[in-house]
């Protein structure tokens, strides 16, 4: 994630040494001549001489003991820095590696979050068919009540009519005459009496076993909201199982984070310990987020009502979009974090160059410390002296001001870096608040829910309570039906009204005995009108017979041509042999022509004259093939669209279609037209059989620049 190179070029020490410090000798130009003798003359120079002066300037005794010191320091500087940037790259690695574990664990957790939603609507979905399912049964439920206040009311008509007839029985006990007829009557009437209540008893038993068939879907229903209650238990325990198993997992990445952190010991360890704990308390919230996504995921699946479960969505996406705002401040925090290390980059590029500084300052101290050891000799001229000794002095104030800059920086980066952890420490209890607030809601709606469920089991109690009433009444009804039964069998003295209802049956059969009259005449009508129908078709079956004759004929005609069509098949199947072997003959002879020709000419053109000939007849006879192969296709694709018009109706307009009031009666299909068909399809066989084998035929037709038969022969 961060480069490892510094941001900038480190300066470079000056090579240009110090004032006084050259010792310029004269050149040898005659070492060359000093004699014979290798051991005596400087053959090889140094690979790399340096620019500081000779072995014989300076007393090297009191440059080594004045110049050893600030060498440790600056090795001591550079070691420091050399393992304080080892530790920033592990630092950087181990945040690296933890973030890409972070990310592919809330990648996880989105996913267990969208599994979890899934089955909470699907859940959802279950508990709305039930809702349905309770529906229908209620409405079920009310038919059946109408039906039995409805059959309630037809056993209070029954009861009254009994009444009527108790007092007409009554009012005509004293008439005993026609007692047959009236005793035949009776008969009847109690049959009829009897169907009826048989009708009744059944519709009565149909009703009973509806019911019972209600009472088992309901009891499916419940079977089936027992069973879907049980699998969303156990699936908030497989979710709080995996959610416990996170918080496990991240507490023990936690630790090891922790343990690795404990090892730094300057400013950069205790602001990567000060990450890390934002860290952490980024990884609890996002925690505490799934949290609240499972209970809402299992809220959300023990909604009861629509409206409910509307409302319920609507806080679920309002809480996803404080997840999504909550991962935009994440993500504005990681970029706090970048620019933080930018910003530890940037301080130590700064400390290097510092360093830098710092390191030219002790060499230019050495080098005045050198002079100040090779000038302790009296010199000549005590100014000089005076200026090396203020030179010393302002070189010392510039490394204490230097020094004290490198502290105040250092001190202001530690000041802005409390007050940005602060500030995100802020942040993050804001927002842990924000959630907790949103937490108490679902448990607010949780309990909603709950009551709603209580509410609702106790509506099913009570519509079992509605239904075992429904019951019995329906036993009530049939104790009712029974004494009707009996009050039927009361109702054989009603002689009067039967004498009655006999005049009124005589009337009526004398109405219905007009009535056959007239529809008798209308049949003989329909007969007449038929008869013509029937003559007209035959006309028109005896016109289609002469059509079918015709074609016939026409096709045995069609068949001598086809006869003389594949007698000339055949010739051209005997000329095409001919043809082939004539052509296998020029082949013979082409070749030996070229073996002759190509003997004189030494460039044996011929030979490629020839082979490009044989290709362009072979380029020919495909043609030809393909202009054979598509003849062959278009007769055949002429021969099925002529079968398919075989089997397609005359369009006629509807303004001239024949109107007739005769209804239109099937009749079975001709021999003779089954037979037409057959031929014609057997003619479109026939021509499509030498249609393929023409298909495999080398070559038909003559073009020019091929070989005629004259010519072969």
């Amino acid at each position: 994630m961060f480069p490892r190179g510094p941001r900038f070029p480190a300066p470079k020490a000056p090579d240009v040494p110090g004032p006084n410090a050259y010792n310029p000798q004269d050149p040898e130009y005659d070492a060359y001549k000093r004699g014979a003798f290798l051991e005596k003359t400087n053959r090889f120079t140094k690979d790399n001489p340096s620019d500081v002066p000779g072995p014989g300037t300076y007393n090297t005794e009191t440059n080594a003991t004045r110049s050893k010191p600030p060498n440790n320091g600056t090795k001591s500087n550079v070691d420091r820095f050399a393992v304080l940037q080892r530790k920033l790259e592990e630092l950087e690695r181990v945040h690296t590696d933890g973030k890409k574990s972070h990310h592919l664990e809330l990648e996880r957790l989105k996913l267990d979050l969208s599994r979890a939603q899934r089955a909470a609507t699907e859940h959802a979905e279950r508990a709305d068919k039930l809702k349905k399912q309770n529906e229908q049964l209620e409405a079920r439920l009310q038919e059946l009540k109408k039906s039995t206040v409805s059959e309630q009311g037809d056993l209070r008509d029954l009861r009254i009519k009994l009444k009527a007839a108790e007092h007409e029985r009554t009012q005509l006990a004293a008439k005993q005459g026609e007692t047959s007829e009236m005793k035949k009557a009776l008969q009847a009437a109690e049959a009829k009496r009897k169907d009826d209540l048989r009708e009744r008893d059944r519709r009565i038993a149909e009703l009973e076993r509806g019911l019972q068939s209600e009472k088992k879907k309901r009891e499916m229903a419940e079977a089936r909201l027992a069973d879907v209650k049980g699998k969303v238990d156990m699936e908030s325990q497989q979710a709080r199982a995996a959610v416990s198993d996170l918080e496990s997992q991240l507490a023990s990445t936690r630790a090891d984070v922790h343990d690795t952190k404990a090892s730094l010991e300057d400013l950069k360890a205790q602001a990567a310990d000060t990450e890390e704990e934002l860290l952490e308390r980024l990884e609890q919230h996002r925690a505490l987020l799934a949290r609240v996504a499972n209970e809402y995921g299992r809220l959300a699946a023990a909604t009861v009502h629509k409206s409910h479960h509307i409302r319920v969505q609507d806080q679920s996406n309002n809480l996803q979009l404080r997840v999504f705002r909550l991962e935009r401040k994440l993500a504005n925090a990681d970029g706090q974090v970048v620019e933080l290390a930018n910003l530890v980059r940037h301080t130590k590029e700064e400390n290097i160059f510092l360093a830098a500084r710092l390191r030219e300052a002790d060499e230019e101290a050495v080098f005045y410390a050198r002079l100040a050891s090779e000038l302790s000799n009296p010199l000549p001229d005590p100014p000089a002296w005076r200026e090396l000794d203020r030179c010393l002095d302002n070189v010392a104030d510039g490394l204490q001001r230097s020094r004290a800059e490198i502290h105040e920086r250092i001190t202001a980066d530690f000041s802005t870096w409390v007050d940005l952890h602060r500030l995100r420490d802020d942040a993050l209890v804001f927002h842990s608040s924000v959630l907790l607030k949103a937490l108490d809601q679902t448990n607010a709606l949780a309990q909603r829910h709950s009551t709603q469920l209580t509410d609702a089991q106790a509506r099913c109690t009570e519509l079992q309570t509605t239904l075992a009433t429904a019951q019995e009444d329906c036993a009530n009804a049939q104790e009712q039906l029974v004494e009707t039964k009996v009050a039927l069998e009361r109702c054989q003295a009603l002689e009067a009204a039967l004498r009655k209802d006999l005049d009124n049956t005589r009337a009526q059969m004398q109405q219905e005995a007009s009535k056959g009259e007239q529809l008798l005449q209308k049949e003989k009508d329909a007969n007449t009108r038929l008869a013509d129908t029937v003559h007209k078709s035959r006309m028109a079956e005896e016109g289609l017979q002469a059509e079918i004759e015709q074609l016939t004929s026409d096709l045995t005609q069609a068949e001598q041509y086809q006869e003389a069509y594949n007698g000339l098949l055949e010739e051209v199947d005997a000329l095409v042999a001919k043809n082939a072997l004539a052509e296998e003959e020029a082949v013979r002879l082409s070749k030996f022509n070229a073996e002759i020709v190509g003997h004189r000419n030494p460039a044996q053109r011929i030979v490629y004259v020839d082979k490009i000939r044989r290709e362009l007849h072979e380029t020919k006879q495909k043609l030809l093939m393909t202009s054979r192969d598509r003849d062959a296709v278009q007769a055949h694709n002429e021969d099925l669209q002529h079968e398919i018009a075989l089997y397609k109706s005359v369009a006629i307009p509807s303004e001239y279609k024949p109107r007739t009031a005769v209804t239109r009666v099937e009749r079975a299909p001709m021999v003779t037209q089954g037979l037409s068909i057959s031929k014609g399809v057997e003619h479109g066989k026939s021509i499509s059989v030498p249609s393929a084998r023409l298909a495999s035929m080398p070559e038909m037709e003559y073009e020019q620049g091929g070989m005629t038969l004259d010519e072969i022969m």
